[in-house]
């Protein structure tokens, strides 16, 4: 069987193709729901446990760290289940096939790389925020809020391992991992494939402004960049963790609530 230089993905047919795109498609979908319904039930063990909702004498900054808790607890439920239902398919793939779709191999150039593409991305981000700003400040005020005003509690650090560790980990392993690999060999190619991932990782992000979405848009582009050059998920999920904890660290040690 010959090999395509792509990640050394052996040559298949149009139609073998299409059905791995339908497949992890479909994989995708149910590893996101029951993520999903798994982030909600562990948001309502933590109201039980932690008794937020009774009627009840709170200690000062209690309500806050208990809303920031809860947050965190529905975030690494989601994210336990997606990492550990991509883990498990990887698994099941390299025993099958011997072609995983997860490579978090050490990209040319090493940490040189990796530093690199952070400086890169946070440049990128930066100057997209600064135009946001200008336009409309109030788009970026209502994106970071929720973050912000969970920062000025005693738990904000929770907040922190959920979107520099576990968001990373979770969204680059199903977006620049699963998708990426199953649509790359597909006709639409590198540009569709990195279009369509940072789409669909972008609807993540609804509840965002329309600027956030197409910040979280480019930086998914960037980010399929970086999986395409680098060959390796680690180089996209470095950068993402790099980039979700500066902007918790800022937003922490900034004065946090101050956006109001």
């Amino acid at each position: 069987m010959s090999v395509s230089s792509q990640d050394k993905v052996p040559v298949q047919t149009p139609s073998e193709i299409w059905k791995g795109v339908a497949v992890a498609i479909s994989l995708a979908v149910v590893i996101v729901a029951a993520a999903k319904a798994s982030g909600d039930v562990a948001a309502r063990v933590f109201d039980t446990w932690s008794q937020i909702n009774e009627a009840r004498a709170f200690k000062a900054g209690e309500p806050e760290a208990l809303l920031t808790g809860r947050v965190a607890a529905s975030l690494f439920a989601f994210q336990a289940v997606t990492v550990g239902s991509l883990l498990l398919l990887n698994a099941f793939r390299r025993r099958v096939s011997g072609l995983p779709f997860l490579n978090f191999g050490m990209p040319p150039g090493g940490i040189k790389t990796l530093l690199l593409s952070i400086v890169a991305l946070a440049a990128l981000a930066m100057v997209f925020a600064s135009c946001v700003f200008f336009f409309d400040p109030e788009a970026l005020k209502h994106d970071l809020q929720p973050f912000s005003e969970m920062m000025t509690s005693r738990t904000w650090w929770l907040i922190l391992i959920a979107a520099g560790i576990g968001a990373p980990l979770a969204e680059e392993c199903l977006f620049r991992g699963l998708l990426f690999k199953a649509l790359r060999p597909s006709p639409l190619g590198f540009a569709g494939t990195a279009f369509i991932t940072a789409i669909t990782w972008a609807v993540l992000h609804a509840n965002y402004s329309l600027y956030g979405v197409a910040a979280i848009t480019l930086i998914g582009l960037y980010l399929a960049w970086l999986r395409e050059r680098t060959g390796s998920l680690l180089t996209p999920v470095i950068c993402h963790g790099a980039y979700n904890s500066l902007i918790i660290l800022v937003m922490a040690f900034s004065g946090g609530g101050s956006l109001g």
